[in-house]
């Protein structure tokens, strides 16, 4: 109705009152003729009934049917909707009557005598009764006596109804009425439209008088619009729109002779610009050899910080370097405290160091981001296990729970999400005093495009107000930025993590009450993918072997139930130790097997009576290995923990590796070595490995060299590779017979290069062999579940190399499986430090290649033992176990028996995390490498070197 015009309005203001006074008069009329209709048709029912009923009186006393049937025609002829007329007597025959028989059938009533008893009044109206009839109305009246005859054929009636004689029926139809009432409804109708019309075209022609006249305006207003200002409005226009058009030709005479005037004016400031463009290009000019000078001292800005960062690392690792070289001295325990606090500021000062390269990028647009697959469960594994230690000493619970809707294999950048979730969970533990820190991914939505993942950190501290919320992700800002600094840090952590995550195409954000507590959370898009080499954590040995839980912390509970839920082992979890006691108990009355109990907490001081009770249970009757978790990691209670029967004593926090190798290690039975003298090797023709091809992959140069000599002595082609991404290169392109793969290596391990060599198909059916100097029962399963083919332990011998690589290229079908591995004989030249004979048999004789592995050995025995002592003296016990694989890898290849003794012995150690025991043995072990030195000296003389007595 907001749209109408005027015309519209018009006729809508004047035809509504006329419409609803038309229908109102109408239906009033109507209504009254239809009432009157009816109310006329029963008065005159009950007139004619009443009146036939008295003067029937005499005819019926006389019996006179004649005389009652010409009354009741003149009767029905007297009146148009009179259909039928009855006189019946007291005992209900038809005397007379009027009508059709089917009419007549439905006038008679049954009682007659009720018409006498319903008054005993004079007026006879009020006898009058009426009914409804499917052809009309009915109306009765009584044919009462006033006058009592003596008659015999009257003198049986009753004393009680001497009265009554009988009773007139009379039906009246409606037909008439209804046609008289159509016939007043359609003219009614008539009259109405007729007014409707005139009203209309009234209306028309009023809003014609106001619309035209409106129109003419709108059309001149449009001419004006247009710039034809000399338009004049003439129209037959009255009253207000008079005064209207009067107006619009003013507006249009004024601002013609404006615009003479204003066009006299645009000339002189036409004038005035053109002055003012030639200003303005001057100080564009100027504006942008501003700008240009700011862009360049802000590049000169960023790269002086870069610069200043790279150049105050240069020193601070030399700091560092320096520091560890003052550990390895003789020192006291207050200058040992002194250095490690040196060691920490310093390596704090790095962290700081590397946030502020990483903002310089985000600010130069140098960012760069990689794609390749990853697992996001081994990425928060190796966070927790690098903040594990800060949470452990503060008591602190840190939690991971990955959703199984999360894709084991995702496409993405590892190492900047690393990044991220470093930097949030590290600000959690800082900010947290107690409680916990819980880490929670999921997958919020997927499409064709890829998979939104969701990240949340969770922690118990001391949370952020609105204010610190607000600031939080800006540079240099900080939730404590007051002068107590209670927590430190330089405030570049979440602007870097906000930028990363958006380059990655996500969101990140923050929910939080101060006081209890924060949850910061980002989202990232991922892609899934099949390229992700397998990780070697196979569910197929753990499947349906029951464990028993229990962690008072229900998110750290959760955690670990889902992980073993994942590789399908059967498991109940409790809340309370009491529970579990009780179980254990039912489970050793009932004899039911348990292969395995979980018990975590902090230091188990309330609950050290029913942990001893437990492991009492698991070894006497259960026959079960107890694992537990706790965040105290002090070498004196995990070694307290193993004394009171505790299998594997673990630190919080759960990691699926660290989980798995322990469940591997406890549960499968290990192969158990005889000590005996080793079989004797099957003798294969190695003249069957003429050309092959053949990939060693070895990062100990001496080793390499080693391996690689012996099979060209073979004349096998073979193609080194001094690291595990070096052997991806190279499988890439090229199709070999066997890879021969080193398992320990940095940057990628053996076990990784294999997935990924496998995934790159080219080499699918390569059989690699793993080459290792020390495999533990869990180690060996681990390289067949990550696909390789098999393994052989260091040294390496001629023969059982040939018959190792006749068996895998089925070059010879008459040769027996090749034993893997030799056994450690123990013998006399064991003790021995540098055993010459060894190391030629180990060089194949070959004396010049017996002096150079033996020099290589010697070279790196400064720097190896250096890297042992310093990762020893830092409690760095992953350092360490690679340090003393590689050393015992080198020894294997070079007569230094006693050398290799130590370095398996410690590295076993190392694996079964006994590091109370490492004192005794590591003075050992650093002895033996000068003393090796020392012995070498002899051999490495250039002068006659076949002058040694080898006996």
């Amino acid at each position: 109705m907001k749209e109408w015009g005027i015309s519209k309005r018009i006729m809508t203001l004047a035809l509504t009152p006329t419409i609803l006074v038309a229908l109102l008069l109408g239906t009033l009329f109507i209504s009254n003729h239809i009432n009157d209709s009816k109310y006329s048709l029963t008065a005159r029912g009950k007139t004619i009934a009443t009146h036939l009923a008295l003067a029937s009186e005499y005819g019926l006393i006389t019996l006179d049917e004649k005389n009652l049937a010409e009354m009741a025609q003149a009767a029905r002829d007297n009146d148009k909707d009179l259909i039928a007329v009855a006189i019946f007597d007291q005992n209900n025959r038809v005397l007379a009557s009027v009508g059709s028989a089917e009419t007549l059938s439905e006038m008679s009533i049954d009682n007659p005598y009720s018409l006498a008893r319903s008054g005993s009044s004079n007026n006879l109206m009020r006898f009058a009764r009426t009914a409804e009839s499917e052809q009309g109305k009915l109306f009765y009246a009584p044919i009462i006596s006033k006058f009592p005859e003596t008659y015999e054929s009257w003198q049986n009636y009753s004393q009680a109804n001497a009265q009554l004689l009988g009773y007139v029926a009379v039906m009246m139809t409606d037909e008439f009425s209804a046609i008289s009432r159509y016939n007043t409804i359609l003219t009614t109708l008539f009259i109405t439209l007729i007014g409707l019309l005139i009203g209309g075209f009234l209306a028309r022609r009023m809003s014609m008088s106001v619309t035209t006249p409106i129109e003419k305006m709108v059309e001149g207003i449009n001419r004006i619009k247009d710039g034809r200002l000399d338009t004049r409005i003439e129209s037959e226009a009255s009253a207000e729109l008079l005064t209207l058009q009067e107006g619009i030709n003013l507006m249009a005479e004024n601002m013609e002779h404006n615009q003479d005037e204003m066009q006299l004016a645009v000339d002189q400031a036409t004038e005035d610009l053109q002055e003012t463009l030639e200003t303005l290009e001057v100080n564009n000019l100027e504006l942008d050899i501003a700008r240009r000078q700011a862009l360049e001292a802000s590049r000169v800005k960023t790269e002086f910080l870069a610069n200043m960062s790279h150049e105050i690392r240069t020193p601070m690792n030399g700091v560092i370097g320096f520091t560890e070289l003052l550990l390895k001295t003789e020192l006291n325990n207050k200058q040992k405290d002194f250095l490690f606090d040196i060691k920490r500021s310093a390596t704090s000062l790095l962290s700081i160091i590397d946030d502020i390269l990483d903002y310089s990028k985000i600010e130069a647009g140098k960012m760069s981001f990689e794609r390749y697959p990853f697992d996001l469960r081994e990425c928060v594994d190796d966070i927790f296990r690098m903040l594990g230690p800060n949470a452990n000493k503060k008591g602190i619970e840190l939690v991971s729970l990955i959703y199984s809707d999360v894709p084991k294999a995702l496409l993405g950048d590892p190492i900047r999400i690393k990044q991220i979730i470093t930097n949030l969970v590290n600000n959690a533990i800082k900010f947290t005093k107690s409680g916990s820190v819980e880490l929670y991914a999921e997958v919020e939505s997927e499409n064709k495009k890829g998979l939104k993942l969701k990240i949340q950190v969770k922690d118990s501290g001391i949370g952020l107000t609105q204010d610190q919320q607000r600031n939080l992700f800006k540079a240099f800002s900080q939730a404590d930025s007051s002068t107590k600094r209670e927590f430190g840090g330089t405030g570049l952590g979440l602007v870097i993590s906000k930028s990363l995550v958006e380059k990655m195409g996500g969101n990140i954000g923050v929910s939080s009450t101060q006081g209890e507590g924060s949850t910061f959370w980002f989202t990232l898009q991922c892609e899934r993918t099949d390229a992700l080499p397998e990780d070697g954590l196979t569910g197929e040995f753990l499947a349906n072997k029951s464990v028993l839980v229990f962690d008072p912390h229900p998110s750290t509970r959760l955690s670990i139930t889902q992980i073993l839920e994942e590789w399908s082992m059967l498991v109940r979890s409790f809340d309370k130790i009491d529970d579990l006691m009780t179980e254990i108990d039912l489970y050793s009355q009932s004899g039911k097997s348990i292969e395995l109990i979980i018990i975590g907490g902090q230091r188990f001081r309330r609950r050290q009576q029913q942990l001893e009770y437990i492991c009492n249970k698991a070894q006497t009757q259960l026959y079960c290995p107890v694992i537990t978790f706790t965040t105290a990691g002090n070498a004196d209670f995990l070694e307290h923990l193993h004394s009171i029967g505790v299998s594997r004593a673990m630190t919080k926090p759960v990691t699926h590796r660290a989980l798995y190798n322990s469940l591997i290690e406890l549960l499968k039975t290990p192969s158990v070595h005889s000590g005996k003298e080793p079989a004797e090797v099957p003798v294969g023709d190695a003249s069957l490995l003429k050309d092959i091809y053949v990939l060693a992959v070895d990062d100990n140069p001496a080793n390499l060299r080693l391996v690689t000599t012996l099979l060209q002595d073979l004349n096998i082609k073979v193609d080194a590779a001094e690291s595990g991404m070096q052997a991806v290169s190279l499988s890439k392109n090229k199709v070999y017979d066997a890879i021969l793969m080193d398992i320990q290596m940095p940057e990628m391990d053996g076990l990784e290069a294999t997935r990924t060599i496998r995934a790159n198909r080219t080499n699918l059916s390569t059989p690699i062999i793993a080459l290792t100097a020390h495999a533990m029962a869990n180690e060996r399963e681990q390289l067949l579940e990550a696909g390789m083919d098999d393994y052989m332990t260091k040294p390496v011998s001629e023969q059982a190399l040939v018959n190792l690589l006749l068996k895998w290229t089925q070059a010879a079908s008459d040769i027996n499986p090749t034993p893997t591995e030799e056994p450690q004989a123990e013998d006399n030249s064991q003790e021995q430090s540098l055993d010459w004979s060894l190391s030629l048999k180990l060089a194949n004789n070959n004396e010049q290649l017996a002096i150079d592995m033996l020099k290589m050995l010697v070279d790196s025995n400064f720097e190896t033992g250096r890297n042992i002592h310093a990762a020893y003296q830092s409690q760095d016990f992953d350092q360490l176990l690679q340090h003393v694989h590689k050393l015992h890898g080198a020894s294997c290849y070079v007569g230094t028996p006693k050398l290799k003794h130590l370095s398996n012995v410690y590295e076993t150690r190392l694996k079964k995390q006994q590091y109370n025991k490492l004192e005794e043995l590591h003075e050992q072990l650093l002895a033996e490498l000068e003393v090796i030195n020392k012995e070498a000296e002899r051999f490495l003389k250039p002068e006659k070197p076949e002058t040694v007595d080898n006996s």
